[in-house]
């Protein structure tokens, strides 16, 4: 006899289960790129690199921190099929600043991909830090005018 307890409500699975197709409204946390045992170092590549410091020229770079797969299965056929979130930490320029959230930037990423790699909308981007440039010191921007010389 089944109890309450081994009973699956199926509107909780559903909440439990968002990224199995169903809509959640519970707040998740950040993914952890460092986190994943599997997770291999990869380089974000020179085409997309360029196409993005061309969008957005606030940013100075683009830095992957890894990535994290997500296997699903096809219902047609059920072979496993893999999309690919990839954690990146962008580096910002003192002159122009940040000006969007990390949604934002990740979104922007996300179009950019798409459009240049296409046929690969499997990737996925997260936005994890933003790296912006240590303020300069007096003794820096004397320096700066001044220079030193050589001895």
């Amino acid at each position: 006899m089944e109890t309450e307890d081994n009973i699956i409500n199926l509107a909780d699975f559903y909440v439990n289960h968002a990224g199995c197709g169903g809509v959640s409204t519970i707040a998740r946390p950040e993914p952890d790129f460092n986190a994943n045992p599997y997770s291999k170092p990869i380089v974000i590549p020179e085409r997309f690199k360029e196409v993005v410091l061309k969008m957005c020229p606030e940013i100075k770079d683009i830095v992957s921190k890894g990535y994290r797969d997500n296997k699903m299965y096809d219902p047609m056929t059920f072979n496993p099929v893999f999309n690919y979130l990839v954690g990146v930490d962008l580096y910002f320029d003192e002159t122009y600043g940040m000006k969007k959230s990390k949604k934002e930037y990740g979104d922007e990423l996300n179009d950019y991909f798409k459009m240049t790699y296409d046929g690969m909308d499997f990737v996925s981007f997260h936005v994890q830090s933003f790296i912006f440039p240590p303020e300069k010191t007096n003794e820096d921007k004397f320096f700066e005018v001044f220079g030193m010389t050589e001895k």
